[in-house]
């Protein structure tokens, strides 16, 4: 990563290829997790027809995979029947907006065609990056085991050669590229 700029109602971002592409990764696997295998409902015009659909809709998600559980936790920690309910009202639109959010930046990152141009992004779509970034850490966090500031801190004293070691650097990566978009707000 060479640089951030804040040109107008734009962040400049320049990745080299490598970074571009591992972030299009990233976003696209983490897009795969969110993603049913069946067939998407049908838009539905009318709003109260449309909610309807979203809780006739069956649980899309594996809640054994332990990044589903942190993406969407359980709301009442002691009540699995409160809990399930909440889900079924409420899970359908947020794994509905965060696949939107993942979209606007897997469209900035198309558009730079693998880091060959800035990637552009556009502060009214800064919210959306934030929460993709967030989400991909979080998702990076529970795959590697950090709960505290010490598994972190054990990750980051690796040898080079353990596998961990990569992921942990690409955790690092992405609170880095969050820091300086936030600065850049």
């Amino acid at each position: 990563m060479r640089d951030f700029t804040r040109s107008g109602p734009t962040i400049l971002m320049k990745l080299t290829d490598y970074e571009a592409t591992l972030l299009e990764s990233l976003v696209e696997q983490f897009s795969g997790l969110l993603e049913s295998d069946g067939e998407e409902a049908p838009e539905v015009g009318d709003s109260f027809a449309r909610w309807q659909a979203e809780l006739a809709e069956p649980d899309l998600l594996d809640h054994s995979d332990p990044v589903i559980r942190r993406l969407f936790p359980d709301a009442y920690s002691g009540d699995a029947e409160a809990s399930g309910e909440f889900r079924r009202l409420t899970q359908s639109r947020q794994r509905s907006e965060r696949l939107a959010q993942a979209e606007v930046v897997m469209s900035a990152l198309r558009d730079s065609e693998a880091g060959s141009h800035r990637v552009q992004v556009r502060v009214i779509e800064l919210d959306a990056w934030l929460k993709t970034l967030t989400a991909l850490r979080l998702s990076l966090a529970v795959r590697l085991g950090i709960e505290t500031p010490a598994d972190a801190e054990e990750l980051d004293a690796l040898d080079e050669d353990d596998p961990r070691s990569y992921i942990y650097r690409v955790y690092e990566w992405i609170a880095y590229l969050t820091e300086n978009l936030l600065g850049l707000r």
